[in-house]
């Protein structure tokens, strides 16, 4: 049986033998060419790596994501950040515009590709506000409503003329609407009927432009252009139904995209190419 003292004994010179060999500290001078320590560790011959990059005052290159929702913003930055190997993407599917800062300078020279801004369209609210009832027929009170909110994008007929077509459709929510006729003119005739508390009958025709005429911006910080708006009505059992139909919506919604992809190639010296950005993963291995 081993003697407890030679076993301390050799417990005692290993450490001694592993304090002799160990090298003392020395001063690192931290740079970003230095800043990936490798080491091989002698137990397992196993290499070990440690990234100092976080130590460093800055990064050693740029990269991340910047996420911007007005074009004027995106020119602004992408022109302060671009270089040669800068390209730009303009995803219509997705309603965004990708800057790659350190995309693939040539067949010979990749980059990272993990250097971004991204320009994401947003709605404006006005335009999400004439496609959320485009089609829909409505009462005479929630048409009249929905042209009060939003009367300051109307621009023919006047503002005035489309409030007072709809404070009359509010005051005439009980009446009884009998037909609809189109006039010479082109505006609609609605011919209404209502019985007041003394029973008197009273009656009338309300007149209403066949289309009127709205000025939205699809997106966030483009500017207004003009949409046409036919009127839609349908009379039963006395009920009016009455909304709008708005003319090509999604070609005022392609050609919105198609104008902020040309204010960006206007501004900027990089080609904005249509389609999807290259993936963010540059290489599999």
């Amino acid at each position: 049986m081993p003697n407890t003292n030679d076993q301390t004994a050799a417990v005692v010179a290993d450490i001694q033998r592993r304090a002799d060999e160990a090298t003392p500290p020395q001063p690192f001078d931290l740079a970003p060419e230095k800043s990936v320590v490798v080491r091989t560790l002698r137990n397992d011959e196993r290499v070990d790596t440690t990234d100092l990059e976080s130590l460093l005052d800055q990064p050693r290159r740029p990269r991340g994501t910047a996420l911007l929702t007005d074009p004027s913003d995106f020119a602004a930055y992408v022109s302060r950040l671009a270089t040669t190997s800068t390209t730009v993407w303009a995803d219509q599917d997705n309603l965004k515009v990708t800057a790659t800062f350190n995309d693939h300078a040539n067949g010979f020279s990749g980059g990272w590709r993990d250097h971004q801004a991204v320009l994401k369209l947003k709605h404006d609210e006005d335009w999400k506000a004439w496609l959320r009832r485009d089609g829909t027929l409505m009462d005479q009170e929630d048409f009249a409503e929905h042209l009060e909110d939003r009367a300051h994008t109307i621009v023919n007929p006047d503002t005035a003329t489309m409030l007072e077509i709809a404070l009359t459709f509010q005051t005439r929510r009980n009446a009884s609407f009998s037909r609809g006729a189109r006039l010479n003119s082109g505006d609609v005739q609605l011919a209404w009927s209502e019985e007041t508390t003394a029973k008197a009958g009273a009656s009338g025709r309300l007149e209403v432009p066949a289309e009127f005429t709205i000025a939205v911006a699809p997106f966030f910080g483009l500017p207004a252009t003009e949409v046409t708006a036919r009127l839609r009505w349908r009379i039963r059992e006395g009920q009016l139904g009455i909304g709008y139909r708005l003319d090509r919506p999604d070609l005022v919604h392609r050609k919105a995209f198609a104008d902020v992809r040309q204010m960006l190639a206007d501004s900027l010296d990089a080609p904005v190419l249509l389609g999807a950005a290259p993936s963010l993963e540059p290489f599999a291995l």
